[in-house]
């Protein structure tokens, strides 16, 4: 059976299929994918391209292609934080671009401003995009300018995580199956046990009904987990992360600087659609689209994100209503979102027929 889409869901940094080169085969018959998909390379190559950047360094970010790129992030086992966040926001919104074009049906029904739009992390980003257009054209032609946003996010957290002087290679994010109050007990502890500062330590930086994520650099991971201060068979996971997202106590991110010179997002506003801030589950109010996307970086790089409070509003919302999920690039995200609203009747969205 097929259901009506009302909920659009944007992945976060470990959903892992980004299915780029389903982008490429669309755009043989699209003429905005592939104008997109030219729009958005010659963009994130500009935002790379900065002055402050060492060319070492440049010839790291160096990709002939978006599917070079997300081959080369595939076969990292914790990708570049640069790369990795870069080519995410460009796949989920080239990803929206091309279900908008072939699907009428969710096309109507995100026009009609009748989406409740939820998105974890990083998927704030493009999501604020689609919160804050009205019209596919209007979506097409702004979409370059956040994977540049993306790309200096990436830039910018990448500083922050060199600064700590550790290892990159490795997890600095572990999943932990525990509520965030035990989490952040452990942690604090920790913190106080080694005499680190806030801004020093390890923080809890996402937390859902399922785990709770502590974030920070591997060294200090290393010597919390070794020191067993969880149960016994609680699970713990580390992410595909090496860098320290959520940071609420370090310095606030140079806002005008990610966002750069976009004065396309200040034509865009915010009206009725529903769009979750990841931190809390509120709906933004209404606002321009440049507003929107600095509330989103700020989710992204300095919030933390509770998604039980968001699935909660997500519920709350839905009423007796059955909920249809669309992921874009959120494949693993809509899997828990099934799961956490098991008492409502969730389900991922099959096409409807045109």
């Amino acid at each position: 059976m097929a259901y009506q889409p009302n909920i659009l869901l944007f992945g976060d940094q470990t959903e892992t299929n980004l299915s780029i080169q389903a982008l490429y085969n669309h755009a043989n018959t699209s003429k905005r994918l592939l104008g997109y998909i030219d729009a958005a390379y010659e963009a994130a190559n500009q935002a790379l391209d900065q002055q402050d950047v060492n060319p070492d360094v440049r010839a790291v970010y160096h990709f002939a292609s978006w599917i070079e790129l997300e081959k080369t992030i595939a076969s990292q086992e914790v990708p570049d934080v640069v790369l990795r966040t870069t080519a995410l926001c460009f796949a989920q919104l080239g990803h929206f671009i091309r279900l908008l074009e072939t699907d009428t049906h969710l096309h109507q029904a995100w026009v009609s401003q009748k989406l409740i739009l939820a998105a974890s992390c990083a998927g704030q980003v493009p999501a604020a995009l689609a919160a804050s257009t009205q019209s596919l054209d209007q979506f097409v032609l702004a979409a370059p300018e956040l994977v540049s946003i993306a790309a200096r996010i990436g830039l910018e957290i990448n500083r922050r995580a060199n600064s700590f002087n550790d290892d990159r290679t490795k997890s600095w994010a572990t999943a932990v199956g525990t509520d965030l109050e035990s989490a952040r007990s452990v942690v604090d502890g920790f913190n106080r046990s080694k005499d680190l500062s806030q801004s020093e330590g390890l923080y809890v930086g996402v937390t859902s009904a399922w785990a709770t994520t502590i974030i920070g650099s591997p060294r200090l991971h290393r010597d919390l987990f070794d020191s067993k201060p969880f149960a016994e068979g609680i699970k713990i996971t580390p992410l595909p992360i090496n860098a320290p997202f959520h940071a609420f106590n370090a310095p606030k991110p140079d806002l005008k600087w990610i966002i750069g010179t976009a004065p396309v997002l200040d034509l865009l506003a915010l009206t009725k659609t529903v769009f979750l801030s990841s931190e809390d589950g509120v709906a933004f109010p209404p606002q321009t689209g440049a507003k929107l996307v600095c509330e989103a970086v700020l989710n992204m790089l300095s919030r933390m994100t509770d998604n039980s409070k968001v699935f909660s509003k997500v519920s709350d919302l839905l009423g007796q209503q059955d909920g249809c999920i669309v992921p874009v690039v959120a494949d693993k995200g809509a899997s828990r979102m099934v799961l956490d609203l098991k008492e409502k009747k969730v389900y991922l969205y099959t096409r409807l027929p045109n």
